[in-house]
């Protein structure tokens, strides 16, 4: 399987990675699974050649680091690229240290390879969590160094204090505003690797939903809290998820496969992160793997996606302005 390098790292992962927000117990935004189906899953990815495994301390209160360092019992550790996050509060210089090494015994493992800040925080200065983090990485406790959900001005703060060697956007064919315009380009000129997650839209890039109405289960979230659940936004991404897997269906593939692909052939993305359930899922998802889209046909997704895409980018520019997280002192 292709290798990309994470960053400058030298660590190198698979183009599509494994995200384990769905075995920390949202399942389904909220709709849980045995732990059997989750391990099950996550070696499904292992068996199918996938290197990289993601996690972090806010999936489940860290039961999803659990499930993953259950599931590579028995895999060779040099050659799985494990990574987690805390927020930056948890990323100080009284807390770093403990932070970690609860990680590290959760995941079960001696060092973890890339350590990211989940969020930063107004109220913690990012030279602060930098500090801490290089003073790990020195020590061999973490190989690398990223951030996630981290606007441009943030990205670039945090490169005065530490070689940044990974971003964790959401980014997918209908989500794409800040990233595109100015995260990406900026990425790929400084060599920042990027790992998307929400890479298939929440679900709605399935192609499973219907456009003539929402069928979620018994405690399912999104239809409360994801714009592309809107009444507005849903049946115009609906249409937009058949004519993507239209034009998938010429090269054998589901509408998820070719969601991912498209986002995994997107120049500066290292590697799509997409969660799965059971194994089932996860097999699906390995089929993204393996195949090219003509240039033209990648052309004519990006675009079909683009319409969706302009729908939420408001919202997106909305969350970016308003979220506390996000602002400076």
């Amino acid at each position: 399987m292709q290798m990309r390098e994470l960053g400058k790292s030298g660590i190198k992962v698979t183009p599509l990675a494994y995200g384990g927000w769905p075995c920390g117990g949202g399942g389904e935004w909220g709709v849980k699974l045995p732990d059997e189906e989750y391990l099950g899953a996550i070696r499904a990815a292992l068996e199918g050649g996938i290197n990289f495994l993601d996690s972090a301390v806010f999936y489940g209160h860290g039961h999803s680091e659990e499930l993953i360092g259950q599931a590579i019992k028995g895999y060779d550790r040099e050659k799985i690229v494990l990574s987690t996050k805390q927020v930056a509060g948890r990323l100080t210089h009284d807390t770093a240290r403990q932070t970690v090494e609860e990680c590290m015994k959760r995941l079960d493992v001696d060092y973890i390879d890339l350590f990211l800040v989940h969020w930063p925080n107004p109220k913690v200065d990012i030279a602060e969590n930098m500090d801490e983090l290089n003073k790990l990485k020195e020590e061999g406790k973490i190989r690398a160094i990223g951030v996630s959900n981290y606007t441009l001005e943030h990205i670039k703060r945090a490169q005065q204090y530490a070689q940044i060697d990974m971003l964790q956007p959401c980014y997918s064919l209908f989500w794409r505003y800040q990233l595109e315009n100015e995260i990406l380009p900026y990425c790929r000129e400084q060599n920042i690797g990027i790992m998307t997650y929400s890479s298939i839209g929440q679900g709605i890039l399935t192609g499973k939903f219907s456009a003539t109405g929402k069928v979620f289960a018994e405690g399912d979230q999104r239809q409360n809290i994801i714009p592309l659940y809107s009444d507005e936004v849903f049946p115009v991404a609906v249409k937009a998820a058949e004519k993507i897997g239209e034009i998938g269906a010429k090269y054998g593939k589901t509408p998820v496969q070719t969601a991912i692909n498209w986002v995994m052939a997107t120049p500066g993305i290292t590697t799509a992160l997409v969660g799965a359930k059971t194994a089932a899922q996860q097999q699906e998802n390995l089929g993204a793997l393996g195949w090219e889209l003509s240039a033209e046909d990648y052309k004519a997704i990006g675009d079909i996606g683009l319409d969706v895409a302009k729908l939420v980018a408001d919202w997106d520019t909305l969350f970016e302005k308003d979220h506390p997280a996000l602002k400076f002192e």
